[in-house]
């Protein structure tokens, strides 16, 4: 039966139910939710099912795609969970802050923390993470990010499924660095190149976005490109002077409660 707007599948001891998650406003034609919360949907336990080609995600790198609240839930991941990508650090996809969770991850589906933005390089921005770095408001759902601006020498870097590339040096104003796509896996955006260096590549898939280069000093300091943006759950790239960019957001940060993980699918960004 429906229930409240849930989709509500059978009840068991002490109120526990099953929950099919509902999708809000398609984007993309996708089905998706931003921000949940599992005591919005579960109480005493119970079970809360993402369904496949569904789309769980989070609309801020400083809160997860999915905070699990609810003592002894259950959590049956068929679609996607991905944290947000980086203008710094990403975000993670799961929160656990109650105790006796379990997290199965099915066959295709993914948990994906965000990507973190590569490191800043001379007159170009760095790559931005997997997971929509840079992008504000509305995520597109299952497509590469935009490509950073060309000013002049044409050194911004590409959009990336995953991790965009990051700009290349540039005296002819500051070139942009490509946007972290919503792909999964995804590729990497391409970095930007001029004659004073080339910018990294955007990671793919769960990798550590490219390293930019460093072409030399004149009077005004390095002549140094940014770094890539990391794919999922993975750290950006560094400039050609700083060794990496901001880290990659956890696939399940556990906050020390114990959890139990049954994984047949695909989690990038650390369990702890």
């Amino acid at each position: 039966m429906t229930s409240f707007g849930y989709d509500i599948l059978g009840f068991g001891v002490g109120g526990a139910s099953t929950v099919i998650l509902p999708t809000s406003t398609l984007i993309n034609n996708l089905s998706n939710r931003s921000n949940v919360t599992t005591s919005s949907f579960l109480v005493n336990s119970g079970t809360l099912i993402i369904p496949a080609d569904f789309w769980l995600w989070a609309s801020s790198s400083g809160t997860a795609a999915l905070i699990v609240d609810t003592p002894n839930a259950t959590i049956e991941n068929s679609g996607n969970i991905v944290g947000k990508g980086g203008g710094g650090n990403g975000g993670d996809a799961i929160s656990i802050t109650a105790s006796g969770v379990t997290i199965i991850n099915n066959s295709g589906a993914f948990i994906a923390g965000g990507g973190g933005r590569g490191s800043q390089g001379r007159n170009g921005s760095a790559g931005f993470g997997a997971g929509g770095g840079g992008q504000t408001g509305t995520p597109t759902l299952g497509a590469a990010g935009a490509a950073g601006a060309n000013n002049g020498a044409g050194t911004g870097g590409g959009g990336g499924g995953a991790g965009g590339g990051g700009a290349a040096v540039t005296f002819e104003g500051g070139a942009g660095g490509g946007q972290g796509g919503y792909i999964l896996p995804g590729s990497g955006g391409g970095g930007g190149s001029s004659g004073y260096g080339t910018a990294g590549n955007g990671g793919s898939a769960g990798n550590v976005g490219g390293n930019g280069t460093r072409g030399g000093d004149d009077a005004a300091g390095p002549l140094n490109s940014s770094g890539g943006g990391g794919g999922w759950g993975a750290a950006g790239g560094g400039d050609g002077i700083n060794p990496s960019g901001s880290a990659g957001g956890k696939g399940i940060e556990s906050n020390s409660n114990s959890f139990t993980l049954t994984n047949n699918g695909t989690i990038y960004g650390s369990q702890s």
